[in-house]
């Protein structure tokens, strides 16, 4: 669904992901027509990079415009109150090697605070309604994560990296290697597992192992998936 910062609905307490569509089409977004519409279809594209553009971050704006992004969201009495996601430490290097390499690239991660990227119009959401206690939990969870480059403060002594293509590389990385997809889907999963929600994690889980596309957790196959509700 189109993401709200605010429904209006204070019953409304869910976790989830929030994604944006990478760059498709030239001066308009036109990504590829599909039984499930996305938002944003037809939109300037120079709209969609002044939409994210603020000067807390203002390379994230282009990182967003270009390669797409999935973060994490916690929402409480129908409001979101944080957008967090795992991006590259340096958005200027991991550019620099993206375009000399390719993407099958390492460079330091951390975690952002994602909120600018709502106002996209290709932002897209998949929310899940828990209680009010859990979306709280959550939302602390996540907001504790910014500025930190591991999973948390019980994560394993190791380095972590950010790849735009995780399962290509980490066979070849001395370290935990991930995106901004599957960083954010581990802590996803960790939560709705330990709050007895299994079907999500297995929901999660038969999408990733579909194909290669999504091992890496491809922003577009992932987009579809968001959209058409995982196929559920």
């Amino acid at each position: 669904m189109a993401v709200s910062m605010n429904n209006g609905n204070a019953s409304d307490h869910s976790v989830g992901l929030v994604a944006v569509s990478s760059w498709q089409g030239w001066l308009r977004h036109l990504p590829r027509r599909s039984e499930y519409q996305q938002p944003g279809y037809g939109v300037s594209n120079f709209t969609r990079f002044f939409s994210t553009l603020s000067w807390r971050s203002p390379k994230a704006a282009f990182g967003y415009f270009k390669n797409g992004h999935t973060a994490l969201v916690a929402r409480i009495q129908g409001r979101i109150h944080h957008i967090v996601g795992f991006n590259p430490n340096s958005y200027m290097l991991a550019g620099f090697l993206q375009t000399l390499r390719g993407n099958d690239i390492t460079v330091q991660g951390l975690w952002y605070d994602d909120r600018a990227m709502a106002n996209d119009p290709t932002a897209i959401s998949y929310e899940i309604n828990v209680s009010q206690d859990e979306a709280t939990f959550f939302d602390q969870l996540i907001a504790s994560l910014i500025g930190r480059s591991d999973l948390g403060p019980h994560s394993p002594a190791t380095q972590y990296y950010y790849s735009f293509r995780p399962a290509n590389v980490e066979a070849n990385v001395d370290g935990i290697v991930g995106n901004c997809g599957n960083m954010g889907l581990m802590i996803l999963c960790q939560f709705l597992y330990e709050t007895r929600r299994a079907q999500y994690v297995e929901m999660f889980t038969r999408w990733v192992r579909q194909n290669q596309n999504t091992a890496n957790y491809g922003q577009g196959p992932l987009m579809g998936a968001i959209t058409s509700g995982f196929g559920e």
